[in-house]
């Protein structure tokens, strides 16, 4: 699979360093955290930096035993290296994991491909995607656990494409180590996915006995217990039972087996527009590849000597082609099956993704492979842009004489970046396809991938701010408002999500519902309260403290209205 067309290789390592820079690292301080998860993730790490108790995640005060702390020590880090707790270094850890994950499928796909170009198209097609974009600009656990799963999933698999014993058993013991650590960000799921995909992978390949084998098996297993044992044993010591049924019972068993409770039920396909989605803007390159790799497998079954010839996987292409295979089914059914689905899971797949698409890329630029494919999945692609950008310009022209006045000021504000937005989506879509048009496909990857970094310019500069300033802003103001007060604490009524706001040095009194349960539970604790100045911070659309004689209307905005008791 060696690339032998360009004598002069460019300096892929340096490009995606540039790379990772400009998609990832500019712009992760631009705009404020992103409620929810972020907001209480962001917050527990503060808490953990200020108080240096570091064996337990701490929400709001009290113990948080659902999730493992690696996210956290990773946050505890960044803020010890800046020396401060600014947004910046909030979301640092988290795109240096990303960026790291970025390097790492590169070393991964040259090294099984012996192509720099290949692990280049690879790791590009990675940074590219949207999903992958998403996620490593917001500072939760999901990019993590994809980053450390994937590591220990590609370390097991290189010995597969390696000849000399000592690398081989480097690499093994490389996978047990990042094994360890992928359980450590998300939990026993990071055993559960790098050894699923292993195994079947060595089990189509007719290895499974280099699975067990001693050098490889039992300092590999140190090293795994090694990493991962201590804070287990630490965490179980200090709350035993409780920690059991937060994390191993509620956080794993029923998340796989029954989330009825947790209202996060969803169908078995919940994940495939998600993950088309995602691949914005290589979807229809990865299907056009699945359909064209669906159709030739189809037509070897009917023949013994094809069927032989597709089984015969010494070959470094279908090596490569039937391990992304079994990677992307493998996550994809796992968390499929799962009885709880939430969008974040799949990003798990994308490292297999890539690597199919990667590959598809590749074979068009340097064999001249896939061209019908290739042209056909990327008109697609630059014809839908084109109507996007088109009817999006069209709109911002028409949109006065067809909304509302009510509507209409929010349009306003946003046309101000919307309409050069859209032009430059439309110049690139238009000269992609072109580009497409002349088989220029080298090209054509970077100019998707231009369309990508303009987008995520335009989300991090503009579209996240601009869509805060309708709720976020204002709840951050007003929290830091009532913060400023002395003696100070805050009660939210009516809030449908608890922990939308944090603090680090105050506790916050959540009353998620409102009913008259819940009023008698306000009213009671402002009494029990007496020493503190309470407010009590709500929405304006909720008005059940209006008329009411203990409360008293002392701040309100677009969306949030501050009170305090009359007590």
């Amino acid at each position: 699979m060696e690339n032998k067309n360009f004598k002069i290789q460019p300096p892929y390592a340096l490009i995606l360093f540039l790379g990772c820079i400009l998609f990832i690292f500019s712009n992760i301080g631009i705009y404020p955290l992103i409620d929810i998860d972020e907001t209480r993730y962001v917050n527990m790490s503060k808490y953990m930096y200020l108080t240096k108790e570091y064996l337990t995640p701490i929400l709001n005060f009290e113990p948080f035993l659902e999730k493992p702390p690696l996210y956290f020590w990773l946050n505890v880090l960044s803020y010890k290296f800046f020396n401060a707790q600014t947004i910046f270094a909030s979301r640092f850890a988290t795109a240096l994991v990303g960026s790291f994950g970025i390097f790492f499928t590169y070393f991964f796909a040259k090294k099984i491909s012996n192509d720099k170009l290949f692990g280049f198209l690879c790791a590009s097609t990675l940074l590219g995607s949207a999903w992958f974009l998403v996620f490593v600009h917001v500072a939760i656990l999901d990019l993590n656990f994809m980053t450390f799963s994937m590591c220990a999933i590609y370390c097991a698999i290189l010995p597969l494409f390696l000849k000399k014993e000592k690398s081989k058993k480097i690499a093994w013991y490389f996978g047990y180590l990042f094994m360890a650590l992928s359980i450590l960000a998300k939990g026993f799921i990071g055993l559960a996915v790098p050894a699923g995909v292993v195994f079947f992978t060595y089990l189509i390949f007719k290895k499974t006995k280099e699975l067990f084998k001693p050098s490889y098996l039992i300092p590999g297993l140190i090293i795994f217990l090694i990493t991962t044992l201590p804070w287990h044993v630490l965490i179980y010591k200090a709350y035993g039972i409780d920690w059991i049924n937060m994390y191993i019972l509620k956080h794993h068993f029923a998340r796989l087996l029954n989330s009825e409770g947790l209202g996060r039920k969803q169908p078995f396909l919940f994940y495939l527009p998600i993950m088309l989605t995602g691949l914005i803007p290589w979807a229809f390159n990865f299907i056009s590849v699945v359909i064209k790799d669906s159709k030739n497998f189809a037509l070897k079954l009917k023949s013994k000597e094809a069927m032989k010839d597709l089984m015969n996987l010494d070959v470094r292409d279908k090596k490569i082609t039937a391990f992304a295979y079994v990677y992307l089914i493998f996550v994809f059914c796992f968390f499929s099956s799962a009885s709880t689905k939430l969008p974040p899971y799949i990003l798990t797949a994308f490292p297999a993704l890539s690597l199919i698409i990667g590959n598809f890329w590749y074979k068009a630029i340097v064999y001249g492979e896939n061209k019908k494919e290739m042209k056909i999945s990327n008109y697609i692609n630059s014809f839908l842009f084109l109507i996007m950008s088109l009817s999006g310009l069209i709109f911002a022209f028409v949109y006065k004489q067809i909304l509302p006045d009510s509507i209409e000021f929010y349009i306003d504000n946003a046309i101000i970046f919307a309409i050069p937005a859209l032009i430059y989506v439309l110049v690139i879509a238009l000269y992609s396809f072109i580009s497409t048009k002349k088989e220029k496909f080298t090209q054509t990857f970077l100019l998707n991938l231009g369309l990508m970094l303009a987008i995520v310019y335009i989300t991090c500069d503009f579209g996240i701010p601009y869509y805060t300033s309708f709720a976020q802003d204002e709840l951050v103001e007003y929290a830091d408002y009532i913060y400023q007060q002395k003696n100070s604490k805050i009660v939210t009524y009516g809030f449908s999500a608890k922990y939308s706001i944090l603090n680090p040095k105050k506790k916050i009194k959540y009353i998620v519902t409102r009913n008259q349960d819940d009023y008698r539970q306000l009213v009671k604790f402002v009494k029990n309260n007496k020493d503190k100045n309470i407010y009590v911070l709500t929405r304006i659309k909720v008005q059940d403290l209006d008329n009411k004689k203990e409360f008293k209307k002392i701040k309100e905005g677009k969306v949030y209205k501050i009170y305090t008791d009359t007590f």
